[in-house]
């Protein structure tokens, strides 16, 4: 396998940095931000930010800067033909909007917390577009709507109420290649194999065009790991990054 011109879009904190550093596939790392050994890259727009890429023959950008994520730099690398390791635009709307999220899980029958019209019984999680409240009264309930509502009517209108669900956090790391998914995480056996699979049929049968990672933060109750939120911090992984991502842009994650 060939070594690889990478460009890291993020800061020096970035956890993808070392990743990089370590792989036995890198030949040259460019990135965003000073670093001793690497090349500094400045850009304006995201449109030059491509051409840059294709200029300086970057073999894969990673982007480790939620912020830039959402404001859509992976579509604009993808229209200019440049390997990227980031969803789309499209697509963070699984973190940036509760409710579809649930309702994409629901769709594909990825267990998540049930939904409540009222409040049933206490403790439970109040939802909003960006929001999560732990609440464990109808006063803490009533409390936390009021506050929603001050800071932003838009927001207020996102407003839903979720069960709340005893059970060991863990968080699972997807890579996604376009048509096939794999998932790394301390769990093993049937039950990550179940979600992965699950997961994989929720972005293949909706056309997701994107190679990227995301993160699913779930937990374990009776034997069932129910969905409870989505993040696009970069994994910390053990296995080399760039040889699962160089596997990811040939779409042989399913090798792997």
């Amino acid at each position: 396998m060939q070594s690889l011109n990478v460009l890291l879009v993020g800061s020096e904190s970035s956890s993808a940095l070392n990743l990089i550093l370590n792989s036995k596939y890198l030949r040259k790392l460019y990135t965003t931000f000073e670093h001793d050994g690497t090349v500094e890259i400045r850009f304006n727009t995201f449109k030059e930010f491509a051409q840059k890429c294709k200029a300086l023959k970057i073999d894969i950008v990673f982007v480790d800067d939620t912020k830039l994520i959402l404001q859509g730099i992976a579509d604009v690398l993808r229209k200019n033909f440049v390997n990227v390791i980031a969803i789309t635009s499209e697509w963070t709307k699984l973190i940036l909007s509760n409710r579809f999220a649930h309702d994409m899980l629901e769709k594909y029958k990825i267990e998540t917390p049930e939904i409540y019209s009222y409040p049933k019984c206490f403790p439970l999680i109040l939802r909003a577009d960006g929001l999560k409240e732990f609440v464990n009264s109808m006063s803490e309930l009533l409390e936390a709507r009021q506050k929603i509502s001050n800071y932003s009517s838009e927001i207020a209108g996102t407003i839903f109420l979720e069960e709340f669900i005893e059970g060991k956090q863990y968080t699972l790391t997807s890579f996604f290649d376009g048509k096939s998914l794999i998932t790394f995480s301390e769990l093993s056996g049937d039950i990550v194999k179940e979600y992965n699979a699950k997961l994989e049929k929720m972005f293949v049968n909706e056309a997701a065009n994107f190679i990227g990672y995301i993160n699913s933060h779930v937990i374990l109750s009776k034997q069932k790991l129910f969905n409870i939120g989505f993040s696009l911090d970069f994994p910390d992984i053990k296995e080399d990054l760039l040889y699962i991502c160089i596997s990811a842009i040939y779409q042989k994650l399913n090798e792997i």
